[in-house]
């Protein structure tokens, strides 16, 4: 539910995502193929699993519990932009 929100709040700012949601077990089979990682809070103890896994240009960033609970895409999705100019 928190991609679909997350491609609603880039659709309404104009920009073109793709986004998609992985299985902890998958990441390492699609992480590759991402231009930012936004990793939830359950799986906050697999963090540098996933930083390790990503190009070191792809920037990982943890949503915080309040965003991720309160499906704060907007402040999420304008956080990952500007992670990622």
């Amino acid at each position: 539910m928190f991609a679909a929100k997350l491609k609603d709040e880039a659709s309404q700012k104009g920009i073109d995502v793709t986004v998609w949601a992985a299985a902890e077990t998958a990441v390492e089979y699609s992480i590759d193929q991402a231009d930012i990682v936004l990793v939830t809070p359950q799986l906050k103890s697999s963090l540098s699993k996933f930083e390790d896994l990503a190009d070191p240009e792809t920037p990982v960033i943890l949503i915080s519990d309040e965003d991720f609970t309160q499906f704060n895409a907007k402040k999420v999705l304008d956080e990952a932009l500007a992670k990622n100019d």
